[in-house]
């Protein structure tokens, strides 16, 4: 388990570097199977079904940055939250997308993953 904040931050921006490559086999490794995300877009989603929008280019950005403010962790469990900006590839105006976040990252198998996710 990260012992400090500095281990933690450093996992948030493995994700967020791969959320803007489209790097699947990473998001892989970071997300747990179980990972539920409820999102701006007004959808409730799980890991496989993120990972198929990546896939076929429909979740594909062109800027992602997030700022951690607050790590708290309970009982083994993290949570993580902060300020993200954004903008999607697809979009036809280029503008940026500002939103609070919150993720939990739980240990599997001796490891962290993002085991849940919220972005409002």
């Amino acid at each position: 388990m990260p012992q400090n904040f500095d281990e933690i931050l450093a996992i948030e921006q493995r994700e967020v570097r791969a959320m803007l490559a489209g790097d699947i086999s990473e998001l892989e490794a970071l997300w747990s199977d179980k990972l539920i995300v409820n999102s701006t877009a007004n959808l409730i989603s799980g890991k496989e079904v993120l990972l198929e929008l990546i896939r076929t280019g429909r979740l594909k950005f062109d800027h992602y940055e997030r700022r951690t403010v607050k790590v708290v962790e309970l009982d083994g469990t993290i949570v993580t939250t902060g300020n993200e900006t954004s903008q999607l590839a697809m979009q036809s105006t280029k503008e940026l997308f500002i939103c609070s976040y919150m993720n939990i990252w739980a240990k599997e198998s001796g490891r962290l993953k993002l085991a849940a996710r919220h972005v409002g």
